[in-house]
């Protein structure tokens, strides 16, 4: 549909034409910022509506009497198998930061999740093979525990948006929040109720990532149309000892989920790109994208993004350089 409309648009009433730098900008950028709005407000108010029938003082029981690696293990597998991307994976944040997880199993959590869905692991799987597929679900686990172990190690809870802080001093002496399912009158909630509830907190949201968005996908446009393919490959490839770093870097300005994103690394792997590298790119792309940063610092302030963005180079890079040393 969205597809339909941007070649409609782009192509029929503005008069672009596909062969040009500008014209593909354009159509890169119509279809992606229709796609992601829609995406971006029906997958956060869908999550928000699920997220009121959480009981949230049973999962933060059961994550409580794990042990503190397991509760992050969990946390980061959690977010592999279910098909969040960054914009419906901060309202799960927001649950568990009700529910009073600790800061860093929700950090696994958010790590993992945009990286990773089971979608994702089919398509990557029939185009490069179970092999390295399983490869990088392993490693992206792996960096969502230990990547919220060393953050909660390191104390960066305290980089919390505060009305998140205050939520989690108010689950230490209540059993109940304004939107977990938990007992009391919040069980009353009619099924109208919770979506009017999930639909102002969507929209509310989305009031303030909006625009961003925009500024995001329109620098990934200009990429897409003025950067050549030509590029990537020659920056990318194994014999380059800066590539992966590289990858990371030009990953980030881009926007894509794991599903979009794979078709562009098979072009990159067919045409001599390290296999590590354009793993790592993928990486960087889904879980370190701007218009991602965007959305989280709805979660996070400014000191906290910065040491989330450093540590997420240096686990993408050091995983990069382990591809290409093992592929």
């Amino acid at each position: 549909m969205f597809l339909k409309f941007a070649d409609w648009f782009v192509y029929g009433i503005i008069g672009m034409s596909a062969e040009t730098s500008f014209g593909e900008a354009l159509h890169f950028f119509v279809y992606d910022v229709l796609k992601i709005l829609f995406l971006l407000f029906t997958i956060i108010s869908v999550i928000a509506y699920l997220r009121s029938y959480i009981d949230n003082e049973k999962l933060k029981t059961f994550i409580e009497k794990q042990p503190k690696v397991l509760a992050h293990l969990f946390a980061s597998i959690f977010g592999a198998i279910t098909p969040f991307c960054s914009c419906s994976s901060i309202p799960v944040f927001i649950g568990f930061s009700e529910a009073g997880i600790p800061f860093g199993v929700s950090m696994s959590f958010i790590i993992t999740s945009p990286m990773i869905n089971e979608i994702a692991i089919l398509v990557l799987a029939g185009i490069i093979g179970w092999k390295i597929t399983a490869i990088y679900i392993v490693t992206g686990i792996a960096v969502g525990t230990f990547g919220g172990m060393i953050m909660e190690k390191f104390g960066w809870g305290k980089y919390l948006q505060d009305y998140l802080l205050k939520l989690g001093t108010k689950t230490e002496t209540s059993s109940c929040c304004c939107s977990c399912s938990c007992g009391g009158e919040e069980e009353k909630q009619t099924t109208k109720d919770r979506i009017v509830e999930a639909l102002i907190y969507a929209k509310d949201l989305f009031k303030k990532i909006w625009l961003f968005v925009l500024l995001g996908v329109g620098i990934g446009a200009f990429l897409h149309g003025y950067v050549p393919q030509e590029f990537f490959i020659k920056y990318m490839g194994g014999n380059n000892l800066f590539a992966v770093p590289l990858a990371v870097l030009t990953g980030i300005p881009l926007y894509a989920d794991a599903t979009t994103i794979i078709p562009i690394a098979q072009v990159l792997i067919n045409k001599g790109a390290a296999i590590g590298t354009v793993l790592v790119f993928m990486m960087a792309v889904v879980g370190l994208s701007l218009p991602e940063m965007i959305i989280i610092s709805r979660v996070m302030k400014k000191e906290l993004i910065i040491r989330f963005v450093i540590f997420m180079f240096i686990a993408f890079t050091l995983v990069g350089y382990f591809y290409n040393w093992v592929l």
